[in-house]
Formats: C-alpha cells, structure tokens, sequence
C-alpha cells in the first residue's frame, strides 16, 4: 500500500503509540451506579443489582467478548468508557425494567442481554469507522492520469469502393 497522506498511523509505530491517546491510570476500577435513577424511580433491588460494580465488570467482559465474537475476531476491544456504559445501562432500564419482586436474576439477564444488542454492533462500527478513517489519513487520492489522443494520425487513407 503507497502511504502517501497526511500521516501515517497505519502501522505499529513504537516511538508514537501512546501519544495517541489520552493518559489515564490504568488500574482504574469500576464504580457503582448508585444514583442511576434519583429523579425519576425509587431504587429497589432490580436497580441496586443491575447497577451495581460486579454487574458493570460482569457487561464489559461480555461486551469484550461479543465484540471479538461478532466481529468474526477483526477486533479485540479492552474496557469501553465507563460514563458511556452507564448512560447505555440507565436508558435501557428505564426503557426495559420491569422492577418485580421475584426472580430478580432473570431480569438482569434480559437487561444486559438489551445493553449488549444495543452496544455491540454499535462498537463494531465505530471501529470499522476508525480503520476507514485511518486509511484516509494515511493515502491521498490519486489523481487520473490525463487523457490519451485516439487518433493514430491527422491523414486519411484512401479507401476503395469496390
């Protein structure tokens, strides 16, 4: 492939690989979402356990999975943002929830099962996006070559009729 763009950030470029991207600690932990539904629901234990840090580690696992999965192994994704995991979790139980008092397991499953449906195929393609916009950067269009005369001489040749 002619990398001929403005950048290349096609290739493993040791040097500028972490320049790329944000610093963050990397121990970060996953954090409850207690406050989830203050303003619009009471909690109760629908709530409490969907929203809680084992059920968030418990999505991003399968969102890591389902991704690879789903993608037919083209991409293998760490943790996805925690701000947008749970602004995906809280309007899918608002939506969703059924909040009765029994079988409690049952309807977290079916909600993470809604979570994933939705943000699965929405992360494969934003990273087919990423690659396709990585290949723009790094080629420039070529430009067609320039026209060719089709005429092979300015003299006509005599033809007969006969």
């Amino acid at each position: 492939m002619n990398i001929n763009g403005r950048v290349n950030i096609l290739g493993n470029n040791v040097k500028d690989r972490f320049n790329l991207y944000e610093k963050v600690p990397l121990n970060k932990k996953s954090t409850s979402y207690d406050e989830a539904l203050t303003g619009s629901m009471q909690a109760n234990a629908v709530s409490r356990a969907f929203f809680s840090v084992e059920n968030i580690d418990s999505l991003q696992q399968q969102l890591i999975k389902g991704v690879y999965e789903e993608s037919r192994t083209r991409f293998q994704i760490g943790k996805q943002d925690e701000d947008t995991l749970k602004i995906i979790m809280r309007s899918i139980f608002l939506q969703n929830s059924r909040n009765l008092p029994g079988n409690i397991q049952m309807q977290i499953n079916e909600l993470n099962k809604h979570v994933l449906d939705y943000a699965i195929p929405q992360i494969i393609g934003e990273a087919e996006a990423y690659i396709k916009y990585k290949n723009d950067v790094s080629t420039l269009a070529v430009p067609l070559s320039r026209p060719v005369s089709t005429y092979n001489s300015n003299i006509l040749s005599q033809k007969t009729w006969f």
